[in-house]
């Protein structure tokens, strides 16, 4: 039972996922209930109407049968020549089998009730004595205070097997008999050979309502399926472009509306294949122009370091106005020099010509060594370093070289926006990633800037000149060195509170990648907010024990 509960499950859940998801099959359901609706209705309606007719038909028969009877009935006792009891009740029960047997069909009982002008009680005659409850005293009163020769009308409910219950009706009427006395009349009509033929006449139009329904069903299906198919084609040949298929296109087999989809669709594949290989070829060309160039330009600036540096070491003999200009001249070369090797970098990056070289690493080296490449940097902006790190080695398979670039990049960065407070740097590890904190408490940033926070030469406040003499692509270069090691850099920012990066790097990049609850420490919360799950310290096992498990939620 239970397995076929399951069976019954699956084959709905399957059947909601296709009405869901596949178009033929939603308009398919839809029009199969709306034509059972229509049916439905078209049904009822008809059905009552036959239904209306018929019982008003067959109440007008047994109206007319029972005055037939009555006309009979009242000249079989105009001609009788009754003298005393016996002989009246004789022609009492003679009369009510005469109505049995020339009656109607569906007339199941005759009821006559008596009293002689003396008062003795006749006996009633009754042709089916099981139904005589049904002959009530509403209307043996109506009779019996009727002085016109009216008939009288009671639908009733006729017992049948199984406790079910027919329609059916009494007629009955008062007939004068002279000194004998008065009689009651009653038939009893049933009509359920009707709603027996009503119940047959249902059941043929629910079987036609459902035989047409499911033709529609299989009509609209089939047609459709010569709509919905080439569409789907469509759509099958979108997805494949969307992933990266740019030679997929349908077959035109249609002169409609679809067929124009069909040559639209090609005809935009076409062009779109044609602009996507145009900005390939204008990147290529972009970055090996930037390429050449920043090669091209390496021998005159390294010429014009050297003799700068020529300059500086004799700027002593100078005037304090040509030692001012010499200072300047050797502090801006120096700042090109810096951006055109971040060039060259970022061309590198972009041509795809890099390698890892990858090597088991104690984190907190390559973190601090960046902290003291950059400590007098601070130190001139008065901005303090405070770096924490965990007191159990950090070991992760990593390029020390570009670990040291993305934290110098990140912290030039936070110096220019520091406003001389305080800049924490912190380490955290677990057994599958770590994590490098970078945070000042300087300007910060609305949500909206930080989307563009590491596009190349943006500037969150262009207003502001740069302390550190960035190139501007600082960022940039973080980043892609962070996704080189399957890694990435996330951030949270605020305005007046300052910004916070977190470095997260697989301890293995050739691991499989890092889920979102990997990391020892995350961003939960808003966009604008320094709320984390996890916390900074070493939680992989050391070399001589297991260090404790920060956990909980932070600020």
């Amino acid at each position: 039972m239970a397995r076929r509960e399951r069976h019954v499950g699956g084959w709905a859940s399957r059947l909601r996922f296709e009405v869901l998801h596949s178009l033929q099959a939603h308009v398919v359901v839809f029009g199969v209930v709306v034509s059972l609706l229509v049916a439905a209705i078209f049904s009822m309606v008809s059905l009552l109407w036959v239904r209306s007719s018929l019982f008003e038909q067959v109440r007008g028969d047994s109206r007319n049968d029972f005055s037939n009877q009555v006309t009979r009935v009242r000249s079989t006792l105009n001609s009788a020549d009754v003298s005393d009891a016996a002989q009246y009740q004789q022609l009492v029960n003679e009369t009510a089998s005469s109505i049995q047997n020339d009656g109607a069909t569906n007339l199941l009982g005759v009821y006559v009730f008596s009293h002689t002008v003396s008062g003795d009680e006749i006996t009633p005659v009754s042709t089916s004595p099981a139904y005589t409850s049904l002959v009530g005293d509403d209307i043996r009163a109506k009779v019996l205070d009727d002085d016109g020769n009216n008939v009288y009308y009671q639908p009733v409910r006729i017992p049948g097997s199984g406790g079910r219950h027919g329609p059916g009706a009494i007629l009955g009427t008062r007939l004068q008999f002279g000194s004998m006395g008065d009689l009651e009349l009653f038939s009893l009509y049933s009509y359920g050979a009707e709603e027996r033929s009503l119940t047959r006449i249902q059941l043929s139009l629910l079987g036609i309502c459902l035989m047409l329904s499911a033709l529609v069903g299989i009509l609209v299906w089939f047609f459709l399926r010569r709509i919905v198919m080439p569409v789907k084609r469509v759509a099958d040949a979108a997805e494949s472009m969307a992933e990266g298929d740019l030679d997929a296109r349908v077959r035109i087999d249609r002169k409609d509306e679809i067929g124009v989809l069909q040559r639209s669709f090609d005809e935009m594949a076409i062009s779109l294949g044609q602009k996507i290989d145009e900005l390939e070829h204008a990147g290529q060309a972009q970055r090996r122009f930037v390429s050449d160039v920043s090669h091209e330009l390496r021998t005159p600036i390294t010429t014009m370091r050297m003799a700068s540096d020529l300059l500086v070491e004799r700027k002593g003999d100078f005037n304090p106005s040509t030692r001012r200009t010499v200072e300047l001249l050797s502090g801006q070369i120096g700042r090109f020099q810096k951006m055109l090797d971040d060039l060259l970098l970022i061309s590198r990056y972009d041509a795809g010509k890099l390698t890892l070289d990858l090597v088991e690493t104690d984190l907190r080296e390559p973190v601090r060594s960046a902290v003291e490449q950059v400590r007098a940097i601070a130190e001139a902006n008065d901005t303090p370093l405070r770096l924490d790190l965990p007191a159990t080695r950090c070991l992760a398979k990593v390029d020390a070289r570009r670990i040291v670039r993305i934290v110098r990049n990140l912290l030039t960065d936070s110096i220019d926006f520091s406003l001389h407070r305080p800049i924490e740097i912190r380490l955290a590890v677990n057994a599958r990633a770590a994590a490098i904190g970078v945070r000042d408490h300087g300007t910060g940033m609305g949500v909206d800037q930080l989307p563009h926070i590491f596009e190349r030469f943006w500037r969150g406040d262009s207003s502001r000149s740069r302390t550190t003499g960035g190139s501007g692509l600082g960022l940039s270069i973080a980043l892609a060195d962070a996704k080189v090691h399957h890694g990435d850099i996330h951030v949270r920012s605020k305005p007046g509170e300052g910004t916070w990066f977190l470095v997260v790097l697989p301890l293995d990049p050739d691991q499989p990648p890092l889920h979102d609850d990997e990391p020892p420490i995350a961003f939960c919360g808003a966009p604008d907010s320094f709320e984390t799950t996890g916390g900074f310290g070493a939680t992989q096992a050391p070399a001589g024990g297991k260090a404790p498990t920060p956990r909980g939620r932070s600020r």
